[in-house]
């Protein structure tokens, strides 16, 4: 493999696994847990890919990965804890009028 060939590899890697990070970050910011999930599962393979291929990642990229990754599963636990106290409110709300119903 050439020089250019090469680095187009590496280009190709790493624009596919910046277009699913981005991905994954806009499902979360919808709330679109599946959709993160699928995109992060084929992050996962494409990562696997990239180890595997002639032009492995070095440790600084793929640590940059990470901390991205990272970065988007802490908004994905807010997101989630927001949606499970929403939740909850919503049925103490609907329990409250219930009983004021039934009084």
């Amino acid at each position: 493999m050439d020089l250019h060939a090469s680095s187009q590899q590496l280009t190709s890697f790493s624009e596919r696994i910046r277009t699913l990070l981005d991905k994954i970050e806009l499902s979360v910011d919808d709330n679109n847990a599946i959709e993160a999930q699928s995109s992060l599962n084929t992050l996962n393979i494409e990562i696997r890919k990239w180890c595997e291929s002639s032009e492995a990642p070095s440790t600084e990229q793929l640590q940059v990965i990470q901390l991205q990754i990272n970065t988007i599963l802490v908004i994905a636990n807010n997101v989630k804890n927001e949606s499970s106290k929403a939740i909850i409110n919503h049925k103490k709300s609907g329990r409250a009028i219930k009983a004021y119903k039934a009084t």
